[in-house]
């Protein structure tokens, strides 16, 4: 399954509806306490299977980081995913160095989204 942690709910329901068109699980958490919560396959009722990968929006500021951070202390194979503003050169370095697998724009990201999908969305850890 992969997870996903988006600032925008619109860009959170791109990813949400690029993943059910292709035939990928995917749920949103964005906090750190939810990601967790994830990887610990935490029963809430909801969809619940082990997650082969994270996408993380950089625009969530310091809880985007805390997120990467929290992934990698728990599950260091996991692929981590982070996106933002091509701008923001310093997030993105950021991101990179709080254990990010690959950071890219936010452009890159949309235009390989399904790709990212299908790669991840089956990986065994």
């Amino acid at each position: 399954m992969i997870v996903f942690s988006c600032k925008d709910l619109i860009f959170s329901t791109k990813i949400r509806s690029t993943a059910e068109h292709i035939g990928v699980p995917a749920r949103g958490a964005g906090t750190p306490e939810l990601v967790l919560a994830r990887l610990n396959q935490v029963d809430d009722g909801k969809l619940n299977q082990p997650v082969t990968g994270v996408l993380v929006d950089l625009d969530l500021g310091e809880k985007a980081l805390a997120i990467i951070e929290t992934i990698k202390a728990h599950t260091p194979a996991i692929p981590v995913i982070a996106f933002g503003s091509h701008v923001e050169l310093h997030v993105l370095k950021a991101a990179s160095d709080k254990g990010a697998d690959a950071v890219m724009p936010r452009s890159q990201f949309v235009g390989k989204l399904a790709e990212m999908l299908k790669k991840y969305g089956g990986a065994e850890i």
